[in-house]
């Protein structure tokens, strides 16, 4: 795929958003379908399937943005696929409540992330489909993390550092798929 061009710093930033954005969905799929396959609690499937079919329509935006011209994927993409499902797996085989734990650290990080957009795009005049996409995007993540934490992911083994981890994790994520 063609790297596109850019005329200015703001459509440079446009396009490390669609990608970051791109990646970090796609990450979450994973995670999720990591932890339906392994998950052993019906009731806790079913939410996770909720978030998932959310988070497919997040991934379907940005991948056709993508397709569009207005950015490229990052060249991480094989890495957040595995390590996204890795993350969702082992998280569900844990337990439960450590599987909304990370559901719980991810929606939190991703919820200041699109947060940051926002205002970016609001500052800099965007009124359009993205910033719309982005705020509607960023109240399923919210919807996400309260359904982890009102399925007790505070509960869960080494409950504070697992979180710190993950957040760090993702954080890390954020920065090397805003460039490669």
């Amino acid at each position: 795929m063609p790297r596109p061009i850019f005329n200015s710093e703001h459509e440079k930033k446009l396009a490390e958003i669609i990608r970051v954005d791109h990646a970090g969905e796609l990450g979450a799929n994973r995670i999720y379908a990591g932890q339906i396959q392994y998950t052993k609690d019906k009731e806790q499937k079913k939410l996770l399937i909720h978030m998932l079919d959310q988070e497919l329509e997040h991934l379907d935006y940005f991948a056709k943005e993508i397709a569009k011209g207005k950015s490229r994927p990052t060249a991480l993409m094989p890495i957040w696929n595995l390590g996204g499902y890795l993350l969702g797996a082992i998280s569900a085989k844990i337990d439960p409540k450590t599987a909304m734990l990370v559901t719980e650290a991810v929606e939190e990080v991703i919820e200041n992330h699109y947060q940051q957009q926002i205002d970016y795009l609001k500052a800099s005049g965007e009124k359009g489909k993205l910033l719309q996409k982005i705020k509607k995007f960023k109240q399923d993540e919210t919807e996400h993390k309260h359904i982890a934490m009102d399925n007790h992911s505070s509960k869960a083994k080494f409950a504070k550092i697992g979180k710190e981890l993950v957040k760090k994790i993702c954080q890390g994520a954020i920065f090397l798929s805003k460039k490669i």
